[in-house]
């Protein structure tokens, strides 16, 4: 009996060890333990349902644990469903016992599963406003997830899991109406930290790469740290506008890399942005219109182009971008340098421009720059609705322009200035020397020598399209001395004083006094009496005021006195030349050539016709010259003239030339002559030419038809002006 018994035992033993080995080694599978397996989960978890296919279970003996696997399952949570390429853990076998929650860890693995489904699940076991936010911006997009996940003696799951998972073609639909599209990426997720790999992604339809991008949890606050990449791309419009709002930046192509990091708190706001970037511009088009730069740089585009401009850019609080390439303000490449730094709300630039092939034209200066290597430097601060200049010059090897500490406002209007220096070449290449000092109160205007050759235009010939608002209207002092003057080439002047008083940018008062090298003097005053601005202006020597006409040729000797009253842009004149002569006129001659005056034609061209006097009152507005009557008489001829020109456009003229013949002369001594030729027959046995000039300034056409009878106007002002001269 005992044999038997023994034997039994032994064979149950054996039995008992070959079904603990094949089901430590195989297990089996079984769908029995899958609603106890559910329902614990759900205890915990009400909102989820887990759907388990059949369950293979492996025996762990030595910690009695069972090792549960089951494959190609799902999860349900709020009617979504969660496919499951595989689920494993180990059951504590004691815990069926005591009622422990029996599974201490969990490890799945999924199928690639819709974003929001997956999302959905995360905020049913832990929710979190930044969870919920993406729940609201994300839309398609596939999630694979592959995780570990311990679990306490309650069923809680601990802090110490990792997930690690593939995104593919998630967008999402910001907050503005923005998208971001194709986000492709591999992570890691621990407790405290996600690990983002081989991201993609496409804002604005411009691609962006990383390869890793680190996400941290420090209390209350995320750390992030990566890097982005983006390849040759062309910019979007819309992206551009959305930071460069007026529409004028277009064209923009680039490439960069970039270091970043930064903070962000439970409000979801950045902190301690730091960004390292390398940005190569490969083209960009800045779009503008300024006609007041035209007049400065005649050759500038409406456009200015950049390329291959290759610069650094740091964040750290604080702003700094350096860089150097290509610019194009006309056809003619140059090289830029830029280095700006931004703190808070303060702008600091230095800028280097280089303009060897760029004319630049300063037309108040007479200077003229066109194939001369020159470069240009700014430095500047802006500060709120301030411009600091602390430097600004442009040099070539013959010209310096250099201003220092100047401040502009907004409208780019001077509030101050502390000095300028200029050095530079005419165009008549007459070398000016001019400095400019800011003293107590008043500026001290100096140098050895300085053209007026372009500040006499503007002053004498008025131009109503050069108001020029440099200033703000601060009333400002300007004392003048220079030791020499050139009007042009031919002609100095010398030991000019006098001062300049500014309001409201317009000259308030000007008195200056000069003398020719014969001691001819010449003067020149502004003054405003009752809103009217008054200019006088006086010379021993007409010549060199003269030639300012163009068509003016061999004019020779005289004295000049001209006056003007202008308000606000009417502006009413009179110009008086006394004793001079004329040749090489080439309108008066070709009047006389079709006139028959042969005689008279003759000596204008050979030794000059000499007139007594030049009288012309005019009047300019809106680029027009209306000319009432230009009076001139000689020992020759007299005429008389009225009309208008039209800047640039148009010249219309008539009036009416008479020769000093023996019977002219004979009729004015008579006396009481001025009485007879006013009468019914008036200016019988008189003759003339009346002429009439019209055409635009490059293509003038002249007609003249004789004359026997004179009108009144003219006979009575030859009457004025013999009696006068008399």
């Amino acid at each position: 009996m005992m044999k038997k018994i023994t034997l039994f035992i032994s064979l149950f033993i054996t039995l008992f060890i070959i079904a603990l080995a094949y089901l430590s080694f195989f297990g089996f599978e079984t769908d029995r333990f899958n609603k106890i397996i559910s329902n614990k989960v759900n205890e915990s978890y009400p909102q989820i349902e887990l759907k388990l296919n059949k369950v293979k279970l492996l025996l762990k003996p030595l910690n009695l644990k069972i090792n549960v696997i089951t494959e190609n399952t799902g999860i349900k949570i709020r009617d979504k469903n969660l496919k499951l390429k595989k689920i494993s853990t180990n059951y504590n076998i004691v815990s069926f016992f005591n009622k422990d929650f029996g599974i201490r860890n969990l490890n799945f693995e999924t199928e690639y599963n819709n974003f929001e489904d997956i999302l959905k699940f995360a905020r049913s076991i832990k929710d979190s406003p930044q969870l919920l936010i993406l729940d609201k911006i994300s839309n398609k997009g596939k999630l694979y997830i592959n995780g570990k996940i311990n679990i306490d003696r309650k069923g809680k799951i601990k802090n110490n899991y990792l997930i690690s998972g593939e995104i593919k073609d998630l967008s999402l639909d910001l907050f503005n109406n923005e998208k971001i599209k194709n986000i492709n990426f591999k992570f890691n997720y621990e407790e405290n930290n996600i690990k983002l790999k081989k991201v993609e992604l496409k804002y604005f339809n411009l691609p962006i790469s990383s390869d890793n991008i680190n996400l941290q949890r420090q209390n209350e606050i995320f750390f992030v740290k990566g890097n982005l990449n983006n390849p040759s791309s062309e910019i979007n419009n819309k992206f551009i506008n959305k930071y460069y709002k007026n529409n004028s930046l277009k064209n923009l192509i680039l490439s960069s890399n970039s270091e970043f990091s930064f903070n962000i708190n439970k409000k979801l706001k950045f902190q301690n942005v730091k960004i390292n970037s390398s940005i190569n511009i490969e083209n960009a088009e800045y779009h503008y219109e300024n006609k007041s730069l035209k007049k400065i740089l005649p050759n500038i585009k409406d456009k200015i182009i950049i390329k291959n401009n290759k610069l650094n850019l740091n964040y750290n609080n604080d702003l700094s971008i350096v860089g150097e390439g290509y610019i194009f303000i006309s056809e003619k490449q140059e090289n830029i340098f830029y280095d700006i730094k931004k703190k808070k709300k303060n702008l600091s630039v230095d800028l280097k421009v280089s303009l060897n092939k760029t004319p630049i034209i300063i037309k108040l200066l007479d200077f003229y720059k066109n194939d001369k290597n020159a470069e240009l430097k700014i430095n500047f601060n802006k500060e709120k609705n301030k411009l600091l200049i602390s430097n600004l010059s442009l040099i070539s090897k013959k010209d310096k322009f250099i201003f220092n500490n100047f401040t502009l406002n907004n409208k780019f209007q001077i509030i101050d200035l502390e000095k300028i220096k200029l050095n530079y070449q005419d165009r008549d290449e007459i070398i000016n020397d001019l400095s400019l000092v800011k003293k107590k109160d008043h500026f001290l205007v100096e140098g050895n020598n300085f053209s007026l050759n372009s500040i006499i235009e503007n002053i004498l010939f008025d131009d109503s399209e050069a108001e020029l608002k440099l200033f703000t209207n601060k009333p400002r002092v300007f004392k003048i001395k220079f030791k020499e003057n050139n009007i042009d080439k031919e002609h100095i002047i010398y030991n000019l004083l006098g001062e300049i008083v500014f309001n409201n940018n317009k000259i308030t008062k000007l008195n200056l006094n000069s003398k020719f090298k014969d001691n001819k003097n010449v003067s020149l005053s502004i003054v405003n009496k009752n809103g009217d601005q008054i200019t006088t202006f006086y010379s021993d020597l007409a010549k060199p005021f003269v030639k300012k006409f163009k068509f003016i040729k061999g004019f020779e000797e005289g004295k000049i006195n001209f006056s003007s009253t202008k308000l606000n842009k009417r502006s009413n004149s009179q110009l008086n030349i006394y004793d001079f002569k004329l040749k090489e006129l080439p309108a008066l001659t070709k009047i006389l050539t079709l006139a028959s005056l042969q005689g008279i034609s003759d000596i204008l061209t050979g030794e000059g016709v000499r007139f007594n006097e030049f009288e012309m009152i005019f009047s300019n507005e809106d680029n027009l010259m209306k000319i009432n009557e230009m009076y001139s008489i000689g020992p020759a001829m007299s005429i008389l003239m009225e009309g208008y020109v039209q800047k640039d456009k148009l010249i219309s003229l008539k009036g009416t030339l008479v020769p000093a013949t023996t019977i002219n002369k004979f009729v004015s001594s008579i006396p009481l002559i001025g009485d007879v030729l006013v009468g019914k027959k008036t200016g019988e046995g008189v003759f003339g030419v009346s002429f009439k000039i019209k055409g635009p300034p490059k293509n003038l056409k002249t007609s003249v038809n004789p004359i026997k009878t004179l009108t009144p106007r003219f006979i009575t002002r030859t009457l004025e002006k013999i009696k006068k001269t008399n």
